[in-house]
């Protein structure tokens, strides 16, 4: 199994310092200042197309917080975190055929940027809403973080359509801070704070239109450098979780691998390659989760054996029981009488 994503892995792009550090000095403070703070060499910056770890990124980041009179210096940062600014994948959304195609390509390749969030795009009647979570815990950056990524994903989104963006809803996880009337003036409408997630939200009409410089042949070349970056990256996108997630967002109603796959933003091949990869299948995490939902079932409910049968997607009670005494080497009635 892969290592998982830690904060000595170097998969930030340089690009990312570089907005940072332009930023800052126009705030008045120096970037080599910034760079004996935080202890980091100059040099890291000589190759446009280096990364830097997050711990080292975060540790630039602190520094920048601390020494600029800046609190909303995340909402600014994101937007000057523009397409050209996230590379490879910035140019394979600017050649995408709709907007609906970009993010697409976008929630499929994103951990080529070294985000330190899951994405997901989920479709809700006649709006669709982009949300975001830490995949790692980024503590007091968190605000920091969240700021920069719904910021520069307003900023593309209405680079790409051309226009303002008419029907936008914005939330945050955090409280709102001091200065959240800053938010309100960057994307135009009043923004809810205290979420659940991260999220964008406007109307799926938008999805539909088309990107001025569509080039089919270029978003192909980039999806090829995208797999092969995020192969040398080694990226550890803890695709495992992220199906687990998946599995216990729906209890009862359990999507098949090639369903999950889609959800997932993957093909169903791809899937199984990854899990395999992992030393497991589809059908192994999808028990795993069963299993936990129906020990939490039979701990913490009066619940029936056979409406837990059916919250965990059997239609058979008996088969429940098969599965449950193999999970666990006892059957649930038994189970569930001890203390």
């Amino acid at each position: 199994m892969k290592p998982s994503l830690n904060f000595a892995a170097e998969l930030v792009p340089v690009a990312y310092a570089v907005a940072l550090l332009d930023l800052v000095e126009e705030l008045g403070v120096p970037r080599h200042q910034l760079f004996a703070e935080a202890r980091l060499r100059p040099e890291i910056l000589d190759n446009p197309q280096g990364r830097l770890s997050f711990l080292d990124f975060n540790q630039l980041t602190s520094c920048a917080l601390l020494r600029c009179d800046e609190p909303a210096l995340g909402l600014l940062l994101g937007q000057r975190l523009n397409v050209s600014t996230h590379g490879i994948l910035g140019y394979a959304v600017l050649s995408s055929a709709n907007l609906g195609k970009a993010i697409q390509f976008a929630l499929k390749y994103y951990r080529v940027l070294g985000l330190t969030y899951e994405l997901e795009m989920v479709e809700q009647g006649n709006r669709v809403e982009l949300r975001a979570s830490e995949s790692m815990p980024l503590g007091p950056l968190g605000r920091f973080a969240a700021e920069g990524l719904l910021a520069s994903l307003h900023t593309i989104a209405r680079f790409l359509v051309g226009e303002r963006l008419e029907g936008m809803a914005v939330g945050f996880a955090h409280a709102a801070p001091g200065y959240a009337e800053r938010y309100e003036r960057l994307f135009g409408v009043p923004v809810a704070f205290d979420q659940a997630c991260h999220w964008l939200s406007m109307p799926s009409a938008y999805l539909e239109r088309p990107m001025a410089l569509a080039n089919p042949a270029t978003v192909q070349m980039c999806e090829q450098q995208c797999e092969a970056l995020l192969s040398s990256l080694d990226v550890q996108d803890d695709l495992l979780t992220r199906v687990r997630r998946l599995l216990l967002a729906r209890p009862g109603e359990f999507p098949d691998l090639d369903s999950a796959a889609r959800a997932l933003h993957t093909s169903g091949r791809s899937l199984r390659r990854h899990l395999s990869g992992m030393g497991t299948s589809y059908q192994q995490v999808l028990d795993e989760v069963r299993k936990k939902l129906a020990l939490q079932y039979l701990t913490t409910t009066h619940l029936p054996l056979f409406e837990i049968a059916y919250l965990l997607g059997f239609s058979d009670p008996s088969n429940f029981r098969r599965a449950f005494k193999k999970w666990t080497g006892k059957p649930p009635s038994e189970y569930r009488v001890e203390p």
